[in-house]
């Protein structure tokens, strides 16, 4: 089917016409954008350093030793692979040296580097759930120079086990003044008090905020507007004229998927910037979008008037939840959610927002992973089932 340039044009001129006289969407973008700014001077977001090199000037007491900055020890298991993703990962700026645990004593930390610890895996309550403990040492008095190596740690184990890694984190200095005086903190007092805490809150606020946009605008926002019109009979006079059934998907697509990366952009570059440098971060941000359009589009096929697609899009995110926690205790639900996009969406949201500045060659080896293949894979053919159910559904 061809489609003319001049007409999608004309239709995205109607469309646009219609969202700037609705005020309660924009203010709700308006929303998620000042929710962004917020967030970003509330000191969750500020600025790190970038190395413990640059750490060091700040506190003398630290002297980084050259080139090593971090290791990573860790005890010879079957990992599925994650250790060798690591170390394939690794950046050399971070300096980073894998060690096996049962050939180095850890009482003889050099003083001046990070050290990641990981264990092998400890089973908790009553032995239905797996978790890997993982202990974050650093030097000196300032936890904040784990930074650099906790964020590229984070990101990677994101890439490896495709959702939030199931680690037990505890966090302690390289040296200590007594065995009296050690605590070993919990994960809630990491959450509370350093900088592990803000990769992740920064991470998952920025994810809920993308998401809750994408949804929005991509989603609820095209379902409301098309119910509108199928409802006041609009959309039948429409598809009655010479226009075909594509050019008005594809100029849907133009009004909701632009206005979905838009505010996107703006809500990155208020929380993180850097992330808008990576190639990662922007084909995550457009297939996840093309889902929620996709998704939108089908409601939108069986929504004849404007209360139905509240009640469809909120069936849909309740059943989405149920799903995703019963994936948790049953194999046949985990093989349903591995058939969502907003499962793989979610994860390389947070790889890219954790990532910061990725370059477009670490990009490009992130993508080529069966896991970002996979949401590539459902957000298209979620699109095409939704075209053609539409092109049936629409004109009726």
């Amino acid at each position: 089917m061809k489609l003319r340039p001049y007409v999608i044009f004309t239709l995205v001129r109607k469309d646009l016409a219609r969202l700037l006289r609705n005020g309660p969407a924009l203010m709700l973008c308006g929303l998620f954008v000042i929710v962004a700014i917020l967030v970003a001077s509330s000191g969750l977001v500020e600025d790190r350093p970038q190395t413990i090199a640059q750490t060091a000037q700040a506190n003398p007491s630290i002297e980084p030793r050259e080139k090593e900055k971090a290791w990573i020890v860790y005890r010879p298991a079957d990992d599925g692979g994650w250790i060798q993703l690591l170390k394939t990962r690794a950046p050399k700026s971070l300096g980073i040296r894998f060690v096996e645990a049962d050939q180095f004593d850890s009482t003889t930390y050099p003083p001046n580097i990070c050290v990641i610890e990981i264990y092998r895996p400890a089973s908790f309550t009553n032995g239905q759930q797996v978790r890997r403990r993982i202990n974050y040492r650093y030097p000196g008095s300032d936890p904040n120079v784990l930074w650099p190596a906790t964020r590229w740690f984070l990101s990677a184990s994101l890439e490896h086990f495709g959702q939030m890694p199931p680690f037990f984190e505890t966090i302690e200095p390289i040296a200590q003044p007594t065995q009296e005086a050690r605590t070993v903190q919990t994960t809630r007092d990491i959450l509370e008090n350093v900088s592990v805490a803000d990769v992740l809150n920064v991470s998952l606020i920025g994810t809920s905020l993308l998401t809750a946009i994408q949804f929005f605008a991509a989603c609820g926002l095209l379902v409301s507007l098309t119910a509108q019109e199928r409802e006041r009979g609009a959309l039948r006079a429409l598809l009655l004229t010479p226009v075909n059934y594509f050019e008005f998907v594809a100029s849907k697509a133009v009004v909701h998927a632009g206005l979905a990366l838009g505010t996107s952009t703006i809500v990155v570059a208020a929380m993180e910037p850097s992330a808008l440098t990576s190639f990662l971060f922007w084909a995550t941000m457009v297939f996840q979008t093309c889902g929620y359009f996709a998704l939108g589009l089908l409601i939108a096929s069986f929504a004849k008037n404007q209360t139905a697609p509240n009640l469809l899009s909120f069936a849909y995110l309740m059943g989405l939840g149920v799903l995703n926690l019963l994936s948790l205790r049953f194999d046949l639900f985990q093989i349903l959610a591995s058939l969502t996009f907003e499962r793989y969406g979610l994860v390389f949201t947070i790889i890219s927002l954790n990532a910061g500045g990725l370059s477009f060659a670490d990009s490009l080896r992130v993508m080529q992973t069966p896991t970002f293949g996979m949401l590539v894979l459902l957000s298209i053919s979620l699109l095409l089932i939704a075209t053609f159910v539409g092109s049936r559904r629409l004109r009726a």
